[in-house]
């Protein structure tokens, strides 16, 4: 599939509107995905790990990945879910993640031609009034996991502003590869759980309405803790935050 194919446009549009969600699984980055996620690895004993409520500006982005443990029963805005994760926050023109920038790219123009966007919405922060909050999600083994929960702070910030909310990830992990048991999921408008991630799903791009209840089920839970290892469950999303300075 191409993104200039409107049937693709088309056919994401109608899994939002019926299910509340869907799969692309033929797309033309899927082929920089593996080197995408040795980028990502490689990172894990490169950059160091900051204090949790640390703060960061999106311009600090490109000189080094912001990594941080989000762990508790709140969330960073304070939306009263409880997770165990790791969250790297990088900048797709880092010098390092070359092939974390062609994905994260593919998935901003995916992105904001579904919500009929300027193609590089994001990409300027100064000018959009938005940046391409560009990161990755790592739940190690031992037990990390994502409350089943509707999205509310972003939606909201994205209502204001007249703009859709719509959430989108890329699988960079392998059922019964990386992890075994847990994983992600979203619990369609007729209430069926679905879990997405399989032994043939890496490199996936998985969309649904931030309002229908997705989470993450407890990762590998009879293992030990380990934030370092390269195994667990990983996903990479590129979400439109607010500039706020």
């Amino acid at each position: 599939m191409h993104l200039t194919e409107k049937s693709l446009i088309q056919s994401i549009n109608s899994d939002l509107a019926e299910k509340g969600f869907g799969i692309v699984s033929d797309w033309g980055m899927k082929k920089y995905t593996k080197a995408a996620r040795d980028e990502y690895i490689e990172s894990l004993t490169k950059y160091e790990t900051s204090p949790p409520k640390q703060k960061f500006h999106y311009s600090d982005l490109i000189n080094k990945p912001h990594r941080k443990y989000a762990i508790g029963s709140k969330n960073g805005n304070g939306d009263p879910y409880p997770q165990l994760l790791q969250t790297t926050y990088l900048s797709k023109d880092h010098k390092d993640f070359p092939n974390l920038g062609k994905v994260f790219s593919y998935m901003i123009n995916l992105r904001n031609t579904i919500l009929d966007l300027d193609p590089d919405f994001g990409n300027n922060p100064a000018r959009d009034g938005w940046w391409n909050a560009c990161r990755i999600h790592h739940y190690p083994p031992g037990g990390g996991f994502m409350y089943a929960h509707r999205d509310t702070h972003f939606p909201s910030l994205l209502e204001k502003s007249g703009f859709p909310f719509l959430q989108m990830l890329v699988i960079l992990s392998t059922r019964n590869k990386d992890f075994s048991t847990g994983g992600g999921y979203v619990v369609t408008r007729d209430d069926e759980k679905i879990y997405y991630e399989d032994e043939d799903s890496f490199g996936n791009i998985v969309f649904f309405d931030g309002s229908i209840i997705h989470g993450v089920d407890d990762i590998d839970g009879e293992k030990l803790i380990d934030f370092k290892t390269p195994t667990g469950r990983v996903a990479g999303f590129v979400n439109q935050y607010k500039v706020l300075d």
